[in-house]
């Protein structure tokens, strides 16, 4: 193997041999079948099926504070399994994250509901259309 620049100044890994790539593939899909069943099957679409499910569920701001806990979780995790330990920064950036997500959990600072002339509530995400005599929008579809 060795190591040269691309075009765009980029170190890349060049592989001595195409045929050394593909034994290397088929020796990994032989003896480590399952372990990429589990890798393909479960941490991947299972995961991703779950995510999919749940987001349902909530807003698309609180999914956007849930899905940047990830690197906080994936610390907590790596602490508790591993024995990593963060340092300096990571501490403070995962205590911002944190902060955030609790934020985002207690107060609902993304929706306000008005009243309009109507009589209506109207819920204004922050922008401002001047449509506030508009009745609300309802579906006919049942959940």
């Amino acid at each position: 193997t060795t190591i040269t620049t691309s075009s765009a100044g980029l170190p890349t890994i060049v592989s001595a041999s195409w045929e050394q790539t593909v034994t290397n593939l088929a020796h990994v899909c032989t003896n480590h079948l399952w372990e990429l069943v589990y890798l393909g099957g479960v941490t991947t679409a299972l995961a991703n099926y779950m995510q999919t499910r749940a987001q349902r569920n909530v807003t698309a701001e609180r999914a956007s504070v849930i899905y940047a806990m990830d690197p906080v979780y994936g610390a907590f995790f790596a602490n508790l399994l591993l024995g990593e330990q963060l340092e300096g920064w990571a501490i403070v950036g995962a205590a911002l994250i944190t902060v955030t997500a609790a934020t985002n959990a207690f107060l609902d600072l993304s929706t306000t509901t008005t009243t309009g002339s109507n009589g209506n509530n109207i819920k204004n995400s922050g922008s401002t259309s001047g449509n506030d005599d508009l009745p609300p929008i309802t579906s006919s579809k049942e959940n």
